[in-house]
C-alpha cells in the first residue's frame, strides 16, 4: 500500500512529462468518442457521477465487501492486496505512456496540469472492475444463492463507471477497455490465489482452517472444536 500511495500522490505529479508521449487518438477511439461523449454541456455531470461511483461504491467496497463476507479478515486482506496491486500497475502505465486526455486534445475543458497526460489507462475503470471482480468472488462464496445478482450488480456499476469516463471526455474507449481488462485479471488472479490458500473445511469434529503454502507438500491446519 505504501508503494501504491507513493505513486498516486508523488509519482504521477513528478514523473509525468510536460508534453504527452502519445497524443493523436486512433480511429477506434475517435469513433467511440463520437458515439459516447455527451458533449460540453453534460460532460462535467458525467465526470462527477463517475467520481461518485468510484468513491461511493468501488473504494468503499474495501470495507463493506469485507464486512459482508463470512471471513472478514481474509476478505479485507484480499481487497487491500487487489487495490494496491492494481493501483501500482495503473499508475506505472500512466507514467510510462503519458497519453493525452481527450478533453485536453480537443480543448473541451481547461488544463488540469499533470493530469492532462494520464489518460492510459483509466484508473477509474481498473479500480471499479478490480474491486467488482474481487468482491463478487468473495461474496459469491458467502452467499452462493445470490451469485448472479452479486456479479451482475457489481459489474454493472463498474461498467457504468467506465462508460461515464468516456462520456465525460476524461478517457478514450481503449483507456477504459484496457483498465477494465487489467483490473479484472489482477483481481481474479489475486483473489483466486488467496481463497485457495485459506480454505475452511467441515468435518465431524469441527472446522479445519487450512493455510496452504506455495509448495505442494506444505499445509498448516488449525482445528477449531465446535463442542
Amino acid at each position: 500500500m505504501g508503494i501504491a500511495l507513493g505513486l498516486e500522490l508523488y509519482g504521477k505529479p513528478h514523473f509525468i512529462p510536460e508534453t504527452p508521449r502519445f497524443s493523436s487518438p486512433n480511429s477506434i477511439d475517435r469513433y467511440m468518442r463520437d458515439q459516447l461523449w455527451l458533449g460540453v454541456n453534460k460532460q462535467d455531470e458525467a465526470r462527477t457521477w463517475s467520481d461518485r461511483l468510484i468513491y461511493g461504491v468501488s473504494l468503499t467496497s474495501l470495507l463493506w465487501g469485507s464486512v459482508l463476507a463470512e471471513d472478514t479478515e481474509l476478505a479485507l486482506l484480499i481487497n487491500v492486496r487487489v487495490f494496491a496491486t492494481n493501483s501500482i500497475m495503473t499508475n506505472l502505465a500512466k507514467i510510462a505512456t503519458a497519453r493525452e486526455r481527450p478533453y485536453h486534445h480537443y480543448g473541451t475543458r481547461a488544463s488540469e496540469g499533470s493530469k492532462d497526460f494520464t489518460s492510459f489507462f483509466s484508473g477509474h475503470s481498473s479500480v471499479a472492475f478490480s474491486q467488482a471482480v474481487a468482491n463478487s468472488m468473495i461474496l459469491s462464496r458467502s452467499y452462493p444463492q445470490h451469485e448472479s445478482v452479486i456479479w451482475s450488480t457489481l459489474l454493472g456499476v463498474a461498467g457504468l463507471t467506465a462508460y461515464l469516463r468516456v462520456a465525460g471526455d476524461m478517457h478514450y474507449f481503449t483507456d477504459i477497455l484496457t483498465g477494465a481488462i487489467s483490473g479484472s485479471l489482477i483481481a481474479w488472479t489475486i483473489t483466486r490465489s488467496e481463497l485457495k490458500r485459506f480454505e475452511t473445511v467441515d468435518n465431524e469434529s469441527g472446522v479445519v482452517l487450512q493455510s496452504k503454502g506455495n509448495g505442494s507438500n506444505f499445509v498448516i491446519s488449525l482445528k477449531i472444536p465446535l463442542g
